[in-house]
């Protein structure tokens, strides 16, 4: 039940970003990125649970549509910060108002009490998962 209202929530966000030409997996770091400022490839890797591949993909992916850019670290030539544009950033901003559109009205049925409820269990849920596969099980709650 939880893949499947997962899928539901993404398809459904994923329509509504379509307009801005973007989907999903670029919302994610281009909200990261609005958040963190320039920010090395691996971090967002490491924050987003994604692989080193799936980065690079969807980094080359915002590049091409113009939102972000690679620059050389200042602190590590060897390495790139990735840094939105200010098209970037407006497109980062809408797509944030959108996704919580999107929640008001996935959430919305629900009472204060039920969805701080649900925040509580999914938490539980994916810290227990996360220490499933790190091999750190513990006694969550």
């Amino acid at each position: 039940m939880l893949a499947s209202a997962h899928r539901a929530a993404r398809a459904a966000l994923g329509d509504e970003l379509r307009p801005l030409g973007i989907e999903t997996r670029h919302h994610a770091v281009l909200a990261a990125l609005d958040r963190l400022g320039p920010t090395s490839q691996r971090r967002l890797g490491a924050l987003l649970g994604l692989d080193k591949s799936a980065v690079v993909r969807v980094i080359d992916e915002l590049e091409r549509l113009g939102l972000a850019e690679r620059k050389r670290d200042a602190h590590d030539r060897r390495a790139y910060a990735i840094e939105l544009t200010d098209e970037g950033r407006r497109c980062a901003r809408a797509s944030a108002e959108t996704a919580a559109a999107v929640g008001a009205r996935l959430f919305g049925a629900l009472d204060p009490a039920d969805r701080a409820r649900l925040v509580e269990l999914l938490t539980g849920i994916a810290g227990r998962a996360a220490d499933i596969s790190t091999g750190a099980e513990t006694n969550r709650p």
